[in-house]
């Protein structure tokens, strides 16, 4: 467990439960449900492709959403302010969070950043183990999270940030069925779990 995490940002059983399954099951969902509908025809030798084309492109969007959203979950217990949400990559540079802790952004132009899509920002802000000494380290990053929704995939654009400057860029990806946490954890090489926080009862894990 972290030595610092943001309790007030926790989930709750229901959402992140929710979220997994969705994530887990559209595809599969998808399948089965173009099988269900299709076998008399496939019995005949039609196997209504533009169908299970339709249905599968459906479950990625759906599927590449649910990975962004459970990402939410791993990241947001990280970040001592709320996510933003952007469509361009304006938005991105304009995050109140740089200004609010005095980060200077303008080597985000020479990194790169995505120029469109749907977006959440986060800025982490911790300090915790990592995953592959154990040793506390500072988790200190511009985050951006973008579904690319046409394939069950989630891109992950992480800045790091070292003496009030963005220093540099490491984009990688979450492709379905990864575990979005184990990813996070791999990638940065600091323990990510996801805080649950219970109706009526204190945070737990």
């Amino acid at each position: 467990m972290c030595t610092m995490v943001y309790y007030a940002h926790g989930t709750t059983p229901v959402v992140f439960g929710s979220l997994l399954v969705i994530y887990y099951v559209s595809i599969p969902m998808a399948l089965l449900l173009w099988f269900a509908f299709s076998r008399p025809y496939i019995k005949k030798g039609t196997y209504r492709a533009k169908t299970l084309v339709s249905l599968l492109m459906l479950s990625f969007l759906i599927t590449s959403l649910a990975g962004s959203q459970i990402l939410d979950k791993y990241l947001y217990i990280h970040s001592p302010v709320d996510p933003g949400f952007c469509v361009s990559s304006s938005c991105v540079s304009s995050f109140d969070a740089l200004e609010r802790y005095h980060i200077d952004s303008e080597a985000l132009k020479t990194l790169g950043i995505p120029s469109y899509g749907l977006m959440w920002v986060y800025f982490l802000n911790d300090v915790g183990p990592t995953h592959s000494l154990g040793l506390n380290k500072r988790l200190r990053y511009l985050v951006v999270v973008r579904p690319l929704l046409i394939v069950p995939v989630v891109e992950v654009n992480a800045y790091r940030i070292s003496h009030g400057k963005i220093a540099d860029r490491e984009r990688f990806y979450v492709v379905w069925p990864m575990s979005p946490g184990k990813v996070l954890t791999e990638e940065f090489d600091f323990e990510f779990t996801v805080l649950i926080v219970e109706g009526g009862g204190g945070p737990g894990v």
